[in-house]
């Protein structure tokens, strides 16, 4: 249970509770922006901040809040000072968001709304002696949605809430590959092939699969500009119209397995369609040196990760 449907219980049974919030990260820390812990009067905790002596000093911290203290930042260096019993040392530091939250809370209820349908929306906590909560979604959400990682920005802690998927058109041996390292990467896998064979084989990796055919499928995943596609067809024709329909659509990412001559074959083909093929990656994947078929998926999931986490997949 993530700690947001922990704080829909406590709302409806009216407990007062204290959410801990790390907000920002400096150097290495075992703590990550948006890891958060929720605290009650009676000393029940969810989630976690980090662990160890940080997370005595917030739950000391947030009994304060829940008696009435204004809400407040706590910062720890993880020098010698902070090491745990065996001795271990990050050397970073990190700002943890207390508060007390107001019941009851109506972003609550929609901010898991929206992470359980994947809907793209922004979790905004504007920071005072109050902090104030507002869940923003759709065009009012764009202005904060411009990286996938939580950030604070002049007193405005943002938590973009997005669902990023592997569109995987094509389920070969390199397809079923590229679901498997994706899958384990944390990209869902979402799986279109029009042979019910390849279709059930890919199944136990995806979390959903278009059987049919493929530009039909496409249209049905319906890929957002948080998506990333990879085009794995069995055919030179079918990819030129899979990697077509793929750039008319928003996905952050589009790439296609081929080989160099192939690649410019069909960027010289769309160009002619005066169809933008900058975006397209092809050859696709970091050039890792890669042989076979998993190789050549590490490689592909690779760059989706570098394009994901830096916003460049350069080879």
């Amino acid at each position: 249970m993530s700690v947001f449907q922990v704080l829909s219980e406590r709302a409806r049974r009216n407990e007062p509770t204290a959410l801990a919030t790390v907000v920002k990260t400096e150097g290495s820390s075992p703590a990550e922006p948006a890891m958060k812990m929720a605290v009650g009067v009676d000393g029940r905790v969810s989630g976690t901040v980090g662990g160890g002596h940080v997370e005595a000093t917030v739950e000391k911290t947030a009994q304060a809040v829940l008696a009435g203290d204004p809400a407040t930042i706590l910062k720890f260096t993880l020098d010698d000072d902070m090491a745990d019993e065996g001795g271990l040392i990050c050397g970073g530091t990190v700002h943890i968001l207390i508060e007390k939250l107001a019941w009851p809370a109506p972003w609550l209820d929609t901010t898991n709304e929206a992470t359980e349908s994947g809907r793209r929306a922004a979790l905004i906590a504007r920071i005072g002696d109050r902090v104030e909560r507002e869940l923003l979604l759709g065009a009012a959400a764009e202005p904060y949605l411009k990286t996938e990682d939580p950030y604070l920005e002049d007193g405005v802690f943002v938590e973009p809430i997005v669902a990023p998927r592997c569109i995987v058109i094509g389920s070969g041996h390199v397809g079923l590959a590229v679901a498997r390292i994706a899958q384990a990467a944390g990209l869902p896998v979402t799986a279109i092939d029009d042979r019910p064979d390849h279709a059930a084989r890919i199944r136990p990796f995806s979390e959903q699969v278009h059987e049919g055919h493929l530009l039909e499928g496409l249209k049905a995943a319906d890929p957002g500009p948080d998506d990333f596609i990879v085009v794995m067809t069995r055919g030179h024709g079918l990819d030129r119209d899979c990697v077509r329909a793929a750039l008319a659509s928003p996905a952050r990412y589009v790439g296609m397995l081929a080989s160099r001559r192939k690649a410019q074959k069909i960027k010289e083909a769309l160009t002619e369609e005066s169809i933008d093929v900058q975006r397209l990656h092809a050859p696709i994947g970091l050039d890792l040196g890669a042989l076979s078929a998993g190789e050549i998926a590490l490689s592909v999931v690779a760059q989706l990760v570098k394009v994901r986490r830096l916003g460049r997949g350069d080879r």
